[in-house]
This record gives structure tokens, C-alpha cells and sequence, in this order.
């Protein structure tokens, strides 16, 4: 069943924050939250259940580009195509606004995420060698990633 897509304002950033503390070793700050959602080059889309906001993705736009900043999804939610809702979502509504491509980074480890990111038509662009370091043995390169958005 496809869940309800909810716009994330800034009195949304502690719960925002408190789920990307569920999937990142570093997490941003409630307030980090709060200022990208003051910003009117941002876009957050969540999905709610029972109340609770259980995945979400972050997008900054600028000058007919978008770049997703982050995406989390609660660790008993995943693998149940919510991220894949809001990132399908995300795409429409950015088309819709004009928006021609969007990009992002994921870490060349994270599987889960780049299978998701290629079966939704992103390719790669390039590599950043060593990018990700925080809560890793051995840093993970970042792999960049994009698709064009144009109807």
C-alpha cells in the first residue's frame, strides 16, 4: 500500500533529526534540520505511519538542478519500497517545477542504496576516493550519481 507523502516543514527537524540518527553515524543536529527546512531552495518529503515520520528525503535545488542530501528510512521500515515512493515522488514534483536533473553521493558500500538509485535511472558520474570515513574502519569512496528528469 502506498503511504501518504507529507511536505516537512521546520517544525518537523527534531523528529527529522532523530530518524537520521537511526542510519547515520554522524547525524546532523536538530537545528541543521530546522535551517534546511527555513530554506526556500529545499524540498523534504516524509512518509508518516501512525503519527510517527518513518522514511523522509532532503533536496536542495539551484539553478534547474537538484541535489538529494540525504534519505533515511526507519530500520524496521526498509526494504519496504518507501524510499523508492519518495524518491519517485521527489522526481515528479521537481519535474513538474522545472527542475532538469537531479544528483546525489552515496557511499560505494552502501548496496541497498545504489541498487535503489540505478533501478530508479541514476548513473554514475565519478568517484570520490575516501570520502566517507565517519563510523568505518576504511573510508568508502562516494560515488556520484545522477539522472535527467526532463518529460
Amino acid at each position: 500500500m502506498t503511504q501518504p507523502i507529507v511536505v516537512l516543514r521546520p517544525d518537523d527537524a527534531g523528529r527529522v533529526a532523530m530518524l537520521h540518527a537511526t542510519g547515520f553515524a554522524d547525524p546532523w543536529s536538530p537545528a541543521a534540520f530546522r535551517d534546511l527546512l527555513s530554506e526556500s531552495t529545499t524540498l523534504a518529503l516524509g512518509v508518516e505511519r501512525a503519527g510517527q515520520l518513518v522514511a523522509f528525503v532532503l533536496v536542495q535545488t539551484i539553478l534547474g538542478e537538484a541535489d538529494i542530501l540525504t534519505v533515511a528510512t526507519q530500520p524496521d521500515f526498509k526494504r519496504g519500497g518507501l524510499a523508492r515512493n519518495l524518491l519517485q515522488n521527489l522526481m515528479s514534483r521537481l519535474g513538474e517545477r522545472g527542475i532538469s536533473r537531479i544528483t546525489l553521493d552515496v557511499a560505494e558500500d552502501n548496496m541497498p542504496a545504489r541498487n535503489l538509485y540505478d533501478s530508479l535511472g541514476f548513473t554514475e558520474d565519478g568517484r570520490r576516493p575516501g570520502y566517507y570515513t565517519t563510523g568505518r574502519d576504511i573510508p568508502a569512496a562516494a560515488v556520484l550519481m545522477s539522472r535527467s528528469l526532463a518529460l
